[in-house]
């Protein structure tokens, strides 16, 4: 399995990707050396926003339902919420789950701005929107208490992000 690296180059600070002939995705980060951790949380996060962004739309299109913002955060304990007024919030953290967790997160946060519950018809709700929700809830399951660990040692040694390892990437700016 390609696992891809995070390595420091050295010049003004962005964030890119490169694949070099035959060898690893390089998350490429720029910049003086304290602040490579943040910039790597930072493109990360643009990453998964630009992700969530679409799949929230999408679902909030077949609803019919409106959305007054999408926010990415540092949420620690869950990976989504709506609020009444219409706000969506993600973690960052999802940028380390498989394409088909995000969007399962996204369609049961749309879900939310027609039923605010977790009633019977709020499941319904979600697995019409997204009928492989059983597969991204056993993946969140057996997977999620280890994503809510990320960002916590500097050292880390953790996989690049599925994401990043997709033919889609995206390198941001």
């Amino acid at each position: 399995m390609d696992r891809g690296r995070i390595v420091h180059r050295p010049g003004r600070g962005t964030v890119w990707v490169e694949r070099p002939a035959g060898g690893p995705l390089l998350l490429c980060v720029a910049g003086e050396a304290p602040y490579i951790a943040r910039r790597v949380t930072d493109f990360l996060r643009r990453e998964v926003r630009r992700d969530l962004e679409a799949a929230t739309r999408r679902y909030a299109a077949m609803l019919g339902v409106g959305i007054k913002r999408i926010a990415i955060r540092d949420q620690t304990s869950r990976w989504g919420s709506c609020s009444t007024t219409g706000v969506i919030s993600y973690s960052w953290r999802l940028i380390f789950a498989p394409p088909f967790v995000l969007d399962y997160i996204a369609a049961h946060e749309v879900a939310h701005l027609v039923e605010m519950n977790h009633s019977p018809r709020f499941w319904a709700l979600v697995e019409r929107l997204y009928p492989s929700m059983g597969k991204a809830k056993a993946w969140l399951d057996a997977n999620g208490t280890d994503l809510h660990r990320y960002g916590e040692q500097e050292d880390d040694k953790r996989p690049m992000p599925t994401r990043l390892r997709t033919n889609g990437l995206h390198t941001g700016a």
